[in-house]
């Protein structure tokens, strides 16, 4: 497994899907109170979270997280041999 290779598709597709997903919940009146308490699995209030900074540590935030577990798993698939 081409792990550096693996993390950088995994890191642009998380960053296309954040994109995705905060203009949806952004530009979508309504979207974001219906959808909020299944997605997180609780009720947060969603006055003024929409902006460029929201956005953008989100955005750095999960792009840490996929490419700390493509990592992993590119590791471990290089570590154990079947």
């Amino acid at each position: 497994m081409n792990t550096i290779r693996a993390v950088k598709i995994s890191l642009a597709w998380i960053s296309i899907a954040w994109t995705a997903c905060y203009l949806a919940f952004g530009l979508i009146p309504g979207l974001g109170p219906m959808a909020m308490p299944y997605v997180l699995h609780m009720n947060v209030p969603m006055e003024n979270i929409f902006t460029i900074g929201n956005f953008i540590v989100g955005l750095i935030v999960w792009n840490v997280v996929v490419a700390a577990g493509v990592g992993l798993a590119g590791l471990l698939s290089n570590i154990i041999k079947a």
